[in-house]
């Protein structure tokens, strides 16, 4: 560890870039191990860790700069030729992958070096001693011990012509390593004062900013909504009292103007909040590689919609249940590639994992070309939990969703992947908590689809202002299919249920009133608004529409917010009403239903 003081700021940046380097080296090598030698890939991973390798010896993590250098002699003798890819040898290239980025993320935690990379780096030298090139006749051989590193020229040849620029490149070298330090060429240590001199006059068009920042800044852009909906009330009223003043179409005009400039700065914003799914995508590869190797199947990842765009937010949170579905499909959808072949299918299983923007919704798709969902599998496990009667009947669609219950499995074994029915009902817990939805489509023998749901953000929505027993409730507006007007003879009762014949469906009805424990309005509801989840329906009674408006979500206290209440959120709209924002998935549950037609709800807020 060096004597100057590392700053956290400073830490932050290494870190950074070191997850972006090190995940460049993940894609170069499972690049490398599925399609074989190629010179660009070979070249493209050196930049990285020449970077890397000069920002460890910045923060003094000695350890880590000596291992990165091997690394880079290993994959030059790659692109030499003399190196030949193998199936051990990159098993042993992984391996020290894992324990590179096991370092790094220590390192910056205790601002220290705490995991040893000796042992990692001594396989990496067996490599170099194994593959080293024979001298020539007369040419003399180094003393015994002594390490060679690759000569100057074949790394120049390889390499880019000037790494990826770096924050860290404007910071000043700390004094000078341990003597253990590997030694380096003059004409290498040539061309790198040559690229330090132009990363110094380098102009950088970005920005490193906390999302701290980020959040405070929409904070600041809800508040501004909120007050530009109040001046655009106000402009109103004054504009009907003082109709004949000349002065009221300037007023108008500057309020337009407000809520134009207003609405440029939140959609700014919500931009700058915005980042490419890639950012989660990019971890399956090796993870789906992994996992396959343990347990010896040929599966291809296909990624597609990298690019589209999602909020920050949602992308921190989305990670954990993409990963469980991921194993799901590798341990459970996936077959051998003994058992595909019987069965007619390539020995090499599929994987898809796509993304696409649909309206303000993403929709993630995870699709495997497996041995499906079992129902028969299912009903029985849902029968034995309880979950269904012996004689109960379902449709297979409705009956495969069962398997996002809590402690549900079909597995009839408990392995590290699977068997203690955890993983999809995190997936469940964690997507609603998001405001989205997730649904599974299967055929047996052919595979299975999971189509997950998610708002583009969770800070800023489109919502439909709805009214019961004189009280303002607000429906995100992404999960209203509808809303109309009927007549209390349109009601029918199927099964003790109230319902509402619309087209050709027929769709329960909830009315609010009687969940929410509220006094029944002078007047009986009158509209329904129909919410959609996946291919279901739910109807719910409302007295009054109040028509549509962009809101702000305030997150509620946890005792009084969630599924089990109903609710979302709240948003404050222009004249200082703090209204409620219904949870639409609440509405979906048998039992919540069941409530809401059976026994009256406690009253709670209940909105403005």
């Amino acid at each position: 560890m060096t004597d100057f003081q590392i700053s956290p700021e400073l830490l932050n940046i290494y870190l950074e870039d070191a997850r972006a380097h090190l995940e460049a080296l993940d894609h170069a090598m499972l690049a490398l191990e599925r399609e074989g030698l190629d010179p660009d890939v070979v070249a493209g991973i050196l930049g990285p860790l020449h970077t890397l390798k000069g920002n460890s010896g910045m923060m003094g993590f000695a350890g880590i700069k000596d291992y990165v250098h091997r690394l880079e002699d290993v994959f030059v003798r790659v692109g030499q030729g003399t190196v030949t890819l193998s199936r051990p040898l990159f098993d042993r290239l992984f391996a020290g992958a894992s324990a590179l980025r096991d370092a790094v993320e220590q390192a910056c935690r205790h601002k220290a070096e705490v995991r040893s990379l000796e042992a990692d780096r001594t396989l990496l030298e067996g490599i170099l001693r194994e593959t080293a090139p024979r001298p020539a006749s007369g040419e003399k051989r180094p003393p015994a011990g002594q390490q060679v590193a690759p000569s100057a020229p074949s790394d120049r040849r390889l390499a880019p012509s000037a790494p990826a620029p770096s924050a860290l490149s404007a910071v000043p070298a700390p004094p000078a390593l341990s003597a253990s330090s590997t030694p380096i060429s003059a004409s290498e240590s040539l061309a790198s004062s040559a690229v330090s001199a132009e990363h110094v006059s380098a102009r950088s068009s970005m920005v490193r900013v906390d999302f701290v920042q980020l959040d405070h800044l929409l904070n600041l852009v809800g508040e501004l909504i909120i007050h530009r909906t109040k001046l655009h009330e106000l402009g109103r009223e004054l504009a009907e009292k003082l109709g004949g003043e000349r002065e009221v179409p300037e007023l108008l005009s500057a309020v337009q103007q407000v809520a134009s400039v207003s609405t440029q700065l939140q959609e700014t914003v919500m931009d700058i909040r915005m980042l490419p799914i890639r950012h989660v995508f990019e971890r399956f590869p090796r993870l789906v590689r992994d996992l396959a190797r343990q347990q010896g199947k040929d599966i291809e990842l296909i990624l597609e919609g990298e690019e589209t765009r999602i909020d920050k937010a949602i992308i921190d949170e989305i990670g954990e249940p993409l990963v469980h579905m991921i194993r799901n499909s590798v341990d459970h959808g996936i077959e051998t590639p003994e058992a595909r072949v019987a069965r007619g299918k390539t020995p090499t299983g599929t994987i898809l994992l796509s993304a696409m923007q649909e309206s303000n919704h993403v929709l993630i798709t995870i699709m495997d070309d497996g041995s499906g969902i079992d129902a028969a599998a299912v009903r029985r496990k849902a029968v034995d939990r309880g979950l269904l009667k012996p004689d109960e009947t379902i449709a297979d669609r409705e009956l495969v969703q069962l398997i996002f219950s809590q402690g549900f499995s079909t597995a009839e074994t408990v392995s590290e992947l699977s068997g203690r029915g955890v993983g999809l009902d995190v997936v469940l817990k964690s997507i609603e908590r998001l405001n989205g939805l997730v649904e599974v489509e299967t055929v047996p023998g052919v595979g299975t689809k999971f189509i997950i749901q998610l708002p583009l953000t969770l800070a800023i929505i489109s919502a439909l202002l709805i009214e019961v027993s004189d009280r303002t409730y607000a429906v995100p507006l992404g999960s209203v299919v509808e809303s109309l007007k009927f007549r209390p003879a349109d009601v029918h009762t199927i099964n003790g249920r109230e319902t509402l014949r619309i087209r050709d469906r027929i769709v329960p009805l909830v009315r609010l009133e009687s969940f929410f424990g509220l006094p029944p309005a002078p007047e009986a509801g009158r509209y329904a608004v129909v919410l959609g989840r996946g291919d279901k329906r739910v109807g719910l009674v409302v007295n009054r529409l109040r028509g549509q408006q962009e809101v702000v979500i305030k997150a509620l206290d946890p005792a009084v917010s969630g599924p089990a209440f109903a609710l979302a959120g709240a948003t404050i709209m222009g004249d200082g009403r703090v209204v409620l924002i219904l949870d639409v998935a609440a509405f979906f549950e048998g039992h919540r239903q069941m409530l809401a037609h059976g026994r009256s709800r406690p009253a709670l807020a209940g909105g403005s």
